[in-house]
């Protein structure tokens, strides 16, 4: 399955024209979150919720990166504060995944997937421990954590 090598990626381009906005002084709100998967990686679960995301997103205005380790997602959302809070409260009601924790939630001028309404990876099991040490660090290391994410969604080393 294409999906189950380590970085395989699915961004979406079909997002340019949603506002990046930021622009005027208006933020957006970013909110990065882990849970554990009840399957695997490569379960046809994986297909259905990247689908749901690629019809539902852009006409919500959000965009975003979920990776995913063999048994947990690592996902961020960013867009109007409105429909981030909405959509991630369906996410936490999913029963595909359980131990839904919030990483981080901030308030950012620009967005860091414009032009994704959502992109996908899998995360190799090194940059599984790293995350899961940053998170343990606590804010400063989910920061870290996330920088690293912007790199794997970028396909950069990281």
């Amino acid at each position: 399955m294409p999906y189950d090598r380590p970085n395989a990626k699915t961004p979406v381009p079909d997002c340019t024209s949603l506002p990046d906005l930021g622009r005027g002084g208006r933020m957006i709100t970013q909110l990065l979150y882990t849970s554990v998967s009840r399957y695997h990686r490569g379960h046809p679960s994986d297909i259905d919720i990247l689908q749901h995301a690629l019809s539902h997103n852009r006409p919500s205005e959000i965009t975003g990166y979920l990776l995913r380790d063999l048994r947990s997602f690592c996902q961020l959302i960013e867009g109007p504060e409105q429909k981030v809070e909405a959509l991630f409260r369906r996410i936490s009601m999913d029963p595909l995944h359980y131990d839904v924790v919030t990483r981080m939630r901030r308030a950012v001028p620009k967005r860091a997937f414009l032009g994704w309404s959502m992109g996908y990876g899998s995360l190799s099991q090194k940059d599984s421990d790293f995350l899961s040490k940053r998170f343990a660090e606590g804010p400063r290391g989910t920061l870290v954590a996330f920088n690293r994410i912007g790199r794997l969604a970028a396909g950069g080393a990281a």
